[in-house]
């Protein structure tokens, strides 16, 4: 088969970044997934070679930044072709700041943050070589509106906003488009895996429903995306209440906050 277009999606083995690799396949191109979990990776690059596409599926830690430096560059050198990338890989802590071990934070920079800069940068220099390529960074709804109880996730993907704000200004000089998605809840496995601190699982998923704000299916999820990357937009929050609360937050913060006092109310509340 003929290679047309050659796509990186980090996070690929679970979530918004399975389905999204899952959704680019066709015939003609390449899907390099990137994951920590084997045996779920192999599962997505199934699903890619049944769309038509050829898959790639390597194991790795997105923590060793040296390991995914000697990758990137012996697997992505100076001169070679990279289409797009999406950056979905991220983790999660629950709990109030005073509670939050700063290891957690260590963690939530790494992965959410350091990780997806590193990312961003190599990619970017081939594809300003290039003069064209696209990189979409999957933010958060949180980046916009903040979250209280989960402040670390919170600031490192506000972290990522600053970073689109600042890079697509001069990624555009290049010919390199960037996008922005800023989810809401989305069903993922990351409520699973997330570091509870005074809280659980149960009490947390129970807090969210409570609130009121619709999940998204990360299958639905990745639809919205590719389908707004599709259109142009460039900066966009889904599905509609996140829509509203990001047009919201910077206008009318008094509602914002209404929202973080239930919130923070709802988890002081003992289960």
């Amino acid at each position: 088969m003929t290679i047309t277009e050659t796509i990186v999606v980090t996070g690929a083995s679970s979530g918004i970044g399975r389905e999204l690799a899952i959704q680019l396949a066709a015939p003609g191109r390449e899907i390099w997934l990137i994951g920590r979990d084997c045996g779920r990776l192999e599962e997505v690059a199934a699903q890619v070679r049944a769309n038509g596409g050829v898959a790639q599926a390597v194991r790795m830690d997105l923590l060793d930044l040296a390991a995914a430096n000697r990758f990137l560059t012996e697997t992505f050198p100076a001169g070679r072709r990279v289409d797009e990338v999406y950056l979905c890989a991220a983790i999660t802590v629950f709990g109030e700041v005073k509670d939050i071990l700063p290891e957690d934070w260590d963690l939530l920079y790494q992965t959410n943050l350091l990780s997806p800069v590193q990312w961003i940068v190599h990619f970017y220099a081939n594809m300003v070589s290039a003069r064209a390529g696209r990189i979409v960074i999957i933010s958060s709804l949180a980046a916009h509106a903040g979250y209280p109880t989960a402040t670390p996730y919170a600031t490192t993907k506000a972290g990522l906003l600053g970073l689109f704000r600042s890079f697509w200004h001069e990624g555009k000089a290049h010919g390199v488009a960037f996008h922005l998605a800023s989810p809401g809840y989305v069903n993922t496995s990351i409520y699973q895996s997330a570091m509870f601190r005074k809280t659980s699982y149960d009490k947390t998923i129970g807090d969210i429903e409570s609130l009121g704000f619709q999940f998204l299916t990360a299958d639905e999820t990745a639809r919205r995306i590719l389908r707004a990357v599709g259109r142009g937009e460039k900066q966009f929050a889904l599905p509609a209440y996140a829509s509203l609360m990001k047009w919201v937050a910077p206008r009318m913060p008094f509602i914002i906050d209404l929202v973080h006092a239930r919130i923070v109310k709802r988890f002081r509340q003992a289960s």
